[in-house]
């Protein structure tokens, strides 16, 4: 910029060239005033304006911090954790083992297991290990029997239908169960016999069932002894069941059946107090215990209450 000073002597205006350490003093402050505007700027830019590079950065110093404190409060549970488990552990060496937990260092040796061996209750631990380890083979054992056992029963599943397994009625109650094998008292002569099946009270002309499959190898009619019968044998194992006392029968010799296959009406024929069902299993001819060939149809509970009835009713019908 070009100064001017007034000649009074000329009476004009003269330009004034300035010197050069005015030129370089100009140069300075510009330069200096540069600098100083340049920082502002920078300032300005660095604390509220970031770059794409900056932001990124504090995205992952924020999750980083974060990530930081998680790590923190894990760290904090497992330390309360292992404190946790010292204090269970050292509690479980003086009770049981009266002794305390073996610190381990590179100094360590097995000194503190032989002290350990030589005291009772590791003696007793290591002997209910035994029992233990001995335990689990003979469980082993019994499931690979179990195993086999399954095996042969699914491999006869056919012949099960051929064992009387069920009940000669449908649902009884019961108050229907009477007197079963063994000793009991005849309605008639007061006098102990030998009864050789079990009787059902139930009302006449009630469905008689067929407890397992088999072919009809008897229908007899009698007015005396046990009435009306049907007899079936089944081709397992030689089991024959005997329905008596009879009413109205519908099946004939020969003819084959099924479980759950209505084959006659209860009745009193022959020598009855009353209308009841007489019902026997045999086996090769010997007589067996109805109350043990329910299981198809009774729950445990039920089994149990059918036996005490069946023990506990010494009165024959038959």
């Amino acid at each position: 910029m070009n100064r001017y000073q007034f000649n009074e002597e000329k009476l004009e205006f003269t330009r004034v060239r300035p010197d050069f350490k005015t030129v370089l003093k100009r140069i300075f402050w510009v330069f200096l005033g540069s600098i100083g505007l340049a920082l502002v700027y920078y300032l300005i830019f660095g604390m509220f304006i970031f770059s794409p590079a900056e932001r990124n950065l504090v995205r992952e110093t924020q999750l980083m911090q974060s990530e930081y404190e998680r790590l923190s409060r894990e760290m904090n549970n497992l330390n309360r954790v292992i404190e946790e488990l010292d204090m269970r552990d050292r509690s479980i060496y003086g009770t049981v083992l009266h002794s305390t937990p073996l610190e381990l260092t590179e100094e360590t040796d097995i000194t503190h297991y032989r002290i350990l061996m030589e005291d009772p209750s590791f003696a007793l631990a290591y002997h209910a290990d035994s029992v233990i380890t001995g335990l689990e083979r003979r469980a082993a054992l019994v499931t690979r029997a179990l195993y086999m056992a399954a095996n042969q029963v699914y491999g006869k599943l056919d012949s099960l239908k051929y064992l009387p397994a069920a009940f000669p009625l449908r649902n009884p109650s019961m108050e229907a169960m009477g007197a079963t094998t063994g000793r009991c008292i005849h309605p008639f002569y007061k006098i102990p016999i030998d009864h050789e099946g079990m009787d059902f009270l139930v009302g006449l002309g009630t469905d008689v069932l067929a407890t397992a499959d088999g072919q009809v190898i008897s229908v007899s009619r009698s007015a005396r002894g046990q009435g009306n019968v049907v007899e079936i044998a089944h081709p397992y194992r030689g089991y024959t069941t005997v329905y008596a006392h009879l009413s109205d029968m519908f099946v004939r010799k020969g003819q084959l059946v099924t479980r759950g296959m209505a084959i006659a009406r209860v009745g009193s024929t022959g020598m009855s107090f009353m209308p009841h069902l007489h019902y026997e299993v045999r086996q090769y001819g010997q007589v067996r215990d109805p109350v043990h060939y329910y299981f198809m149809e009774v729950m445990p509970r039920e089994y149990h209450q059918i036996m005490l009835t069946a023990y506990n009713t010494g009165q024959s019908l038959d």
